[in-house]
């Protein structure tokens, strides 16, 4: 999954986001340098990415893209199930989608001090640029994948996985079918993580859980 999809499985809970932006980088056991809520998050974004990368609907959705793009195909159904969860959003969310981003990006503003470095360039990049609204169009989701492959240091020896909006739109129902499939489960998933990991949560993940839970 990506980064919406990261934030809205925080369940609005802001240390549990906080701790699923850091995953992307804390490695090991460096998780147990946070405050407990945040290495929560920080753990929860682990679980997301096994959960997903282990999936049998999301490798399904891959191998629509292997032929092409082999082990990076998975990146690819990262950014496309973020299209579709936002195209299906009033389905998963309350919240508008629109209010929703704007409280993503105040809060990484608005705690950018507890960020390390390394992270300065994306965080950036992720508010300048403004992902969430790029993840709504195919021409949003050509510009992230071209720019992806860009920073891959074995760019040079794959095809611009930008192109791959044109078979994103030969299979749009088809994986929107496996995108709808899919999300429900990892919803629950990661409610029941975060409940068992702080059970003082139960209460408010309840009150922020998308309709279908």
């Amino acid at each position: 999954m990506n980064i919406v999809a990261h934030q809205l499985l925080s369940y609005k809970i802001p240390d549990i986001q906080l701790g699923n932006v850091l995953g992307e980088i804390v490695r090991g056991k460096d998780y147990q340098n946070y405050p407990q809520p945040i290495a929560t998050g920080i753990l929860l974004h682990r679980n997301i990415d096994f959960f997903t990368d282990s999936h049998p609907i999301v490798k399904e959705t891959t191998r629509i893209f292997h032929k092409s793009y082999g082990k990076f195909s998975p990146i690819i159904t990262d950014v496309i199930y973020d299209f579709f969860l936002i195209k299906n959003w009033h389905l998963f969310c309350d919240e508008d989608f629109e209010d929703f981003k704007k409280s993503c990006y105040k809060l990484v503003q608005s705690t950018e001090i507890l960020f390390p470095k390394k992270l300065d360039v994306i965080l950036k990049s992720l508010i300048e640029d403004d992902w969430f609204e790029k993840y709504k169009t195919y021409e949003g989701i050509e510009w992230t994948l071209h720019n992806l492959g860009k920073k891959s240091k074995f760019h040079y020896n794959m095809a611009d996985m930008g192109n791959s909006v044109k078979e994103i739109y030969l299979q749009e129902k088809n994986i929107e079918d496996q995108f709808m499939r899919f999300y429900p489960q990892i919803q629950k998933f990661c409610k029941e993580f975060i409940i068992k990991q702080m059970p003082e949560y139960e209460g408010l993940i309840q009150k922020n859980s998308a309709r279908r839970l």
